[in-house]
C-alpha cells in the first residue's frame, strides 16, 4: 500500500468444496473505482479534473482515508468538510468509500498490546466520522487499513484486532445504521518483511482456524465472527503478471485471486464471516508503480491492467479500485498514476477507459 499519499490525508467448506470454489461468471458486474488525494485538494481545478476523469472512465467509487492522529475521538473539521465537498462534487455518479489511516503498531515489538484507551479513542473517532457523514449517499466505510502491516497494528495481535474491527463496525452502524461497513484490507504479502504475516495466515489465526479451516479451540472467543458487510483486498504484486500465482496461497496477491476468494468463502463456511461479506468482495487497492525500483514499464502495466480486471470479473469481485489517478506532484515514495502529475495520459489510462 502507498504510504506517503495515504498518510497525507488520510487497499471452511467441507470435503470437496475445500478444494475448489467456483468463481462467478466472467461477465459478472465489476465496477471501477479510484483513489487520489486530489479530491480533497483546495484547488478547484484539480478536483474538477479528477471528477471529469472519473465520470469519463465510468469509475463509480472513490476511496478516501481520513488521517487519525492516534488520540482524537472526533474527526478533524477540515477533513470532514473536504470529504463532504467531494461527495457533493462527485454527484450521483460517484460515491465515496471512507476509511482511515492509522499507525498503532509503529515502533512496537511483536506481541505488544495497543492500550485500551487508544483503541477506544479510535472506535469513537470512526463513529464520529460516520455521524458527520450519515446524510451522504456513501459507498460505505472501512474499519481498518492493512491490519497485518506491522506499522498499522502490532504483529502477533491478530485476535485483538478482530475485537477492535468489530467494535468499529458496531460504532459506525450506531452512528449511521444504514451504512455498509467493509472489513479486511490486508497487505497482500510480507513484502520486504514489513507485514506481520501473509493475509491468509493472519485471518486464520485471528479467527481461531488452522490451515484446513478447522477450529483450533472450542472456547467462546474462538467462535467470534469478523463483522462486515463486505470483505476487501489489496492485491498488489510488482514482481509478476497479475495472472501468475505465487507458491504460497496465503499471499493474497492478484495472481492468487482464485484461491484468495476460496479462502474467504471458507471463512464464511467456518462461521467466521457472514454470507453477505463473503459475497461482496472488493479490491480497494491495486496499481503498478510508475517510478522507483518497483516500476513497471507503461506498456506492460497497461497489458497487465487488462488481465487483472478480467481476472477480477471472473472471480466475482464487485469493485476494483486503482490507487492514484495522477502521480503526486514532487517527491513521493509511491507513484502509480494512470496519468502523470501534469495530466498526461499513460497507456494504463487508455486501458482503464476501455475496461467494462
Amino acid at each position: 500500500m502507498s504510504r506517503t499519499s495515504a498518510r497525507t490525508l488520510a487497499g471452511g467448506l467441507a470435503a470437496l468444496s475445500l478444494l475448489a470454489v467456483a468463481p462467478a461468471a466472467s461477465n459478472a458486474a465489476t465496477t471501477k473505482g479510484l483513489q487520489d488525494n486530489s479530491i480533497l485538494s483546495d484547488n478547484a481545478a484539480d478536483r474538477a479534473a479528477f471528477f471529469a476523469d472519473a465520470r469519463a472512465s465510468k469509475s463509480k467509487t472513490v476511496r478516501v482515508l481520513v488521517n487519525w492522529d492516534g488520540t482524537s475521538t472526533s474527526a478533524p473539521a477540515d477533513q470532514i468538510a473536504r470529504i463532504r465537498r467531494a461527495a457533493t462534487e462527485g454527484g450521483s455518479s460517484v460515491r465515496l468509500l471512507v476509511g482511515s489511516y492509522v499507525t498503532m503498531g509503529r515502533g512496537k515489538k511483536s506481541g505488544s498490546k495497543v492500550p485500551a484507551s487508544t483503541q477506544s479513542n479510535y472506535v469513537l473517532f470512526m463513529g464520529d466520522i460516520a455521524s458527520k457523514l450519515k446524510d451522504l449517499p456513501l459507498a460505505g466505510y472501512l474499519t481498518f487499513n492493512e491490519p497485518n502491516y506491522k506499522t498499522a497494528w502490532p504483529q502477533g495481535q491478530e485476535r485483538a484486532w478482530v475485537k477492535l474491527s468489530n467494535r468499529v463496525y458496531k460504532q459506525v452502524k450506531k452512528s449511521d445504521p444504514g451504512a455498509k461497513v467493509l472489513v479486511g484490507e490486508a497487505a497482500p504479502n510480507t513484502r520486504s518483511g514489513q507485514a506481520g504475516s501473509n493475509p491468509g495466515a493472519f485471518f486464520r489465526k485471528a479467527l481461531y482456524l488452522n490451515s484446513a479451516f478447522k477450529p483450533t479451540s472450542r472456547s467462546k472467543a474462538a467462535k467470534t465472527k469478523l463483522l462486515g458487510d463486505g470483505f476487501t483486498l489489496h492485491t498488489y504484486d510488482f514482481s509478476r503478471s497479475p495472472t501468475k500465482a505465487t507458491s504460497s496461497k496465503d499471499q493474497w496477491t492478484h495472481g492468487n485471486l482464485k484461491t484468495t476468494v476460496q479462502q474467504i468463502k471458507k471463512l464464511k463456511s467456518a462461521g467466521r464471516l457472514s454470507s453477505a461479506a463473503a459475497k461482496n468482495i472488493q479490491i480497494t487497492e491495486f496499481a503498478y508503480r510508475t517510478e522507483g525500483k518497483f516500476k513497471t514499464k507503461d506498456s506492460t502495466a497497461a497489458k497487465y491492467l487488462k488481465s487483472a480486471f478480467s481476472l477480477a470479473k471472473k472471480n466475482g469481485i464487485k469493485t476494483f479500485i486503482w490507487y492514484q489517478l495522477r502521480d503526486p506532484k514532487g517527491s513521493s515514495d509511491w507513484k502509480s498514476g494512470l496519468k502523470t502529475a501534469d495530466g498526461t495520459a499513460r497507456p494504463t489510462w487508455n486501458a482503464w477507459l476501455k475496461l467494462k
